[in-house]
């Protein structure tokens, strides 16, 4: 069977390709650019060129494909309302309409818990219907209208979808912690607000074990699980033991509107100068809200045990020099 992935340059997709190759499946990478492509260009892997906001580029990517991976993602842009609409919603639209249109079903799309609303508990993993309070950032409001656009497809038989709300994603190559990493190196990393705000995380080699194991298990078709370790932290509590591991000094706390001074700013340059922005105000909101995750049902129907339980196990493995997956003999 070939697999589609898209957004297969990203932290997940390029963990998750060489996995899918070890376990003998055919993969199609779906990238926007050449330079995402040499991120995960490897033996046996198809590089597909398509920007999933354009469906006249993606006409065809899911030819002969029998199932998808629908990974992209996007924070780090400028005008999060208008930008993360096309990027996340009209994007992944684009692409359940091209896997309906070749015939192919089974369709797994990665989301936020955020789509719930703030935490006032363990989230289940519930419909976005379900939720008691409303998304408070366009990121988390786009992957609500994502899930709920799938549920429909899924219930009118138009797609086998399975939903999976990962928790803060970090490891040895993952974004967030080599910015992390370099900024606390250099000394000039602070902690939004108080940092008392509640998350759980996710080592990427738990995201690719949850992934793998949705692919094939029918069970799975039409839910949604939560994906995560054992144990809600306090965000301070993350980047305090990140330095430590660095031996480095553990960083300071910054005024949550110094931080959104700060945000607009990076925003206003990023415009001006046609960049990425460092940070904008979406995701500051995102990086100091409270989220812990239920996980039992994930457990239970998926037989998801986590290699890294907390981050006590997974932190140590971002230390220090990462190696890239490599292919089997077999692959």
């Amino acid at each position: 069977m070939k697999i589609l992935v898209v957004g297969a340059s990203g932290d997940i997709g390029s963990h998750l390709i060489p996995e899918l190759s070890n376990k003998g499946y055919g993969v199609r990478a779906l990238v926007k650019t050449p330079k995402e492509a040499d991120k995960i260009r490897m033996p046996g892997v198809e590089i597909y060129f398509a920007d999933i906001t354009n469906p006249r580029t993606t006409d065809g990517a899911a030819l002969g494909i029998g199932a998808v991976y629908h990974l992209d993602d996007s924070y780090c842009v400028v005008n999060p309302e208008e930008d993360l609409r096309k990027l996340i919603y009209e994007g992944l639209v684009n692409v359940a309409d091209e896997c309906i249109n070749k015939g192919v079903k089974r369709f797994i799309f990665t989301s936020s818990p955020f789509v719930l609303g703030l935490c006032n508990g363990p989230l289940k993993p519930v419909s976005p219907e379900m939720a008691t309070e409303q998304p408070n950032t366009f990121y988390a409001l786009y992957k609500k209208l994502c899930e709920q656009h799938l549920t429909v497809l899924n219930k009118h038989g138009k797609l086998d979808v399975t939903i999976l709300r990962l928790g803060t994603v970090y490891g040895p190559a993952v974004e967030l912690i080599k910015t992390l990493r370099a900024l606390i190196k250099h000394g000039v990393y602070r902690i939004p607000n108080n940092g008392e705000n509640k998350m759980q995380a996710v080592h990427i080699e738990d995201v690719v074990q949850a992934l793998i194991l949705v692919l094939k298990n029918k069970k799975a078709i039409g839910q949604i699980y939560n994906v995560a370790d054992d144990r809600p932290i306090l965000y301070k509590e993350f980047i305090f033991k990140l330095a430590d591991l660095l031996n480095m000094p553990r960083p300071k706390f910054i005024s949550i509107w110094v931080c959104r001074a700060i945000a607009s700013l990076s925003t206003i340059f990023a415009k001006l100068t046609n960049s990425t922005p460092l940070i904008n105000n979406d995701i500051l909101t995102l990086s100091t809200s409270s989220f812990e995750l239920d996980t039992l049902k994930t457990k239970v129907e998926l037989g998801f045990s986590p290699k890294y339980p907390t981050i006590n196990e997974g932190l140590p493995t971002c230390n220090g020099f990462y190696r890239k997956p490599q292919q089997s003999a077999t692959a």
